[in-house]
């Protein structure tokens, strides 16, 4: 890999431009795309729907549906206008809606590049809700010249014409499917550049230390440029700082997309189901005094200030179980592996059960159950042992029990990542992980000797490791990369 090529990123000055390029000489936008519609709202019925159009002939495309104020020669940009939108007079047939013939009554909002939201001539169609006039609208569309766009294209050509960076466009998909203010916040944060600013404080000095070393590649029979050994071993070491920050807000981002994972267990009948239940405000999980209830992982998900809790209620730990029962408790220290909570039950006045769930890599918090049955002096045994006390019949303990976890999750920095906008994804950690590992090397092949080694050797791995750095921006993307990212997306976005 060619390292001048990483000029062009410091030439852009930090702002957001097109992809600095594509791996394995691939173009994945082609001179003269297409131009797509798609219906942008969710299915079912509503008050509004949203068709979205946008490509080079958005425009030519609306006018043909679209009985009105013309468009768009006599209609400013970014000002919706009220008209009726047809079905074209030409195109192919339709036994339902003859050529010419009102669709719905519209709000038309023409968005001319490069001031829309994919940096394309655009144009959106506010219609009635409901699926029928929504895809007749988009259909009509299809009819008059657009194609039908695929998941994420709104997005995916959003970052190709450098309207967001790539790890902007996975915010989108998170902000869409955030199921807690955290992680709304979260991905809206990362979505208004947060990650992007905290990549580009990594990559600017490494930028500026890998235009030195090129410079004295350049020069060398001149007056060279050359970076002192102890620039570089600084400027290494701050890189790697930041990468660790970042890394270790890594966890939170799963947390804020799949919720806290708290597992339930303990032995047979000691009230898992009961406090499963309460904890989740209604019935989930059967509750029987026979031993074994329950066999199978029943799950509730459970937001509490901005953060989301999935329960997770499991089959009771005991030897001599029978074999279904014991295929029950399998899935259970399986989930107790998984978890991030553990809440080790024990009947109030009984054995503390902690014990069997201190394998998990999770927090284990204890907790007493059926306290109402050694009222007053009978719960004496368990002060100060950080144990919390829960009645599921009386409804006691909850409130200390939820504040609990929610202590517990402190730890996890969620809200730090919320403000850093560090909405981290696997994709994201191991791609920092890689930098790390190359710094680490270059930073151990400098502490050597007390020269700086060859300014092409350490150019060319600067170059490789700001690679791995452009592939979380998109700054350097290839084809399968854009697909993971974009399968993620709903048709629309």
């Amino acid at each position: 890999m060619n390292n001048r090529i990483f000029r062009r990123i410091t030439e852009k000055g930090g702002a957001m431009a097109p992809p600095l390029f594509a791996l394995e000489g691939e173009n994945p936008m082609s001179e003269h795309p297409t131009t797509i519609v798609a219906v942008a709202t969710p299915a079912g019925t509503g008050g509004l729907a949203v068709v979205r159009l946008s490509g080079p002939e958005a425009f030519g495309i609306a006018g043909r549906v679209f009985a009105g104020a013309g468009l768009p020669d006599k209609v400013e940009s970014h000002r919706a206008v009220h008209g009726t939108l047809c079905w074209p007079k030409e195109g192919p047939a339709n036994t339902v809606w003859p050529p010419g013939s009102p669709v719905d009554e519209v709000l038309a909002l023409p968005l001319a590049a490069p001031r829309s939201y994919t940096g394309e001539d655009s144009v959106e169609f506010y219609c009635h809700g409901g699926q029928i006039v929504a895809d007749t609208a988009a259909g009509a569309c299809r009819a008059a010249g657009a194609e039908p766009a695929t998941a994420g294209e709104f997005t995916r050509r959003a970052f190709l014409n450098g309207k967001i960076s790539l790890d902007q466009a996975e915010a989108v998909a998170d902000l869409i499917h955030a199921e807690s203010g955290l992680a709304a916040r979260a991905a809206l944060k990362q979505l208004r550049g947060g990650l992007d600013n905290q990549l580009q404080a990594i990559e600017k000095p490494l930028l500026g230390l890998l235009a030195s070393l090129e410079g004295s590649l350049e020069f060398v029979e001149e007056e060279g440029i050359e970076v002192a050994l102890g620039t570089l071993t600084r400027e290494i070491e701050s890189a790697i700082e930041r990468i660790d920050r970042l890394v270790a807000m890594a966890p939170a981002g799963r947390l804020l997309r799949e919720g806290i994972q708290v597992v339930l267990a303990g032995p047979p009948n000691v009230g898992k189901s009961s406090l499963f239940n309460a904890l989740a405000g209604q019935e989930h999980a059967l509750v029987d005094h026979d031993p074994g209830t329950t066999r199978d992982v029943v799950t509730a998900r459970v937001t509490r200030d901005g953060i989301v809790f999935v329960l997770r209620d499991t089959a009771g730990l005991r030897r001599n179980a029978g074999r279904v029962e014991e295929m029950g408790i399998a899935r259970t220290l399986e989930e107790i592996d998984k978890a991030d909570i553990v809440l080790a039950l024990h009947e109030a006045g009984g054995d503390d059960a902690s014990s069997t769930v201190l394998a998990s890599d999770g927090v284990v918090l204890r907790v007493a159950t059926k306290v109402d049955q050694i009222k007053g002096p009978g719960t004496a045994p368990l002060a100060g042992k950080n144990i919390v006390l829960t009645s599921s019949k009386e409804r006691t303990g909850l409130r200390e029990l939820w504040e609990a976890m929610q202590a517990l999750a402190v730890r996890f920095r969620l809200h730090e990542a919320a403000s850093v906008g560090a909405f981290l994804n696997e994709r994201h950690r191991h791609k920092l992980s890689l930098c790390r590992e190359e710094l680490n090397s270059l930073l151990a092949e400098l502490s050597v000797g007390q020269t700086t080694p060859p300014a092409e050797v350490v150019g060319t791995q600067l170059g490789l490791i700001l690679a791995h750095l452009g592939e979380i921006s998109g700054r350097v993307f290839s084809e399968r990369v854009l697909e993971e990212v974009f399968q993620r997306f709903c048709v629309g976005k």
